[in-house]
């Protein structure tokens, strides 16, 4: 009976050989695995800058349908015209009797910083529209964040701000 006790205690374990094998097979697996993974997640980014692009875009045919078209020119040398743009689709205190269907057009907590890190994704104003600034591409833009930071409390708009492109005399000045 102590016999027995014994030679089941034995077969209970792992030979070192197994356990060796073991670790060799889940560093080859990891070995595959960590470069796709990569690779997946650089394309996720790109596909998730492309779909904000594509909502600042509706946002800007929503804003020229309802209101007239932003006219602010292309200025790849600063940002200025990304925010010209983006706070003009931000704005909703339109004056008495001139209500817009759809204002604001895009989120009033949507605070970006500019950038022009050339490392990251960036999104440009090219005169039309938003586009992507992806990785290896120089120029300047709004910084792409994919953490949700740039989205901070409501933007405070200036006494006497006027959308990009508002017909004189639309907006009273403030007292």
């Amino acid at each position: 009976m102590l016999k027995t006790a014994c030679s089941s205690l034995k077969s209970r374990g792992f030979t070192l050989t197994e356990l060796l094998v073991t670790v060799g097979i889940i560093a080859v697996l990891a070995g595959i695995a960590i470069p796709a993974y990569s690779g997946v997640t650089g394309t996720v980014k790109n596909v998730e800058s492309d779909d904000f692009a594509e909502s600042l875009n509706r946002a800007v045919r929503n804003f020229n349908q309802a209101n007239w078209d932003i006219p602010t020119a292309a200025d790849n040398d600063a940002t200025t015209d990304e925010f010209v743009v983006l706070r003009s689709l931000q704005f909703k205190n339109w004056p008495a009797g001139s209500f817009k269907p759809g204002a604001p057009y895009f989120s009033i907590k949507y605070n970006p910083k500019a950038s022009s890190d050339s490392s990251q994704h960036r999104l440009r104003w090219n005169g039309r529209s938003f586009e992507v600034l992806r990785p290896g591409t120089g120029g300047k833009g709004f910084l792409k964040t994919f953490e949700g930071k740039d989205y901070t409390g409501d933007y405070v708009f200036p006494n006497g701000y006027s959308p990009a492109g508002s017909p004189a005399g639309y907006f009273p000045a403030a007292n």
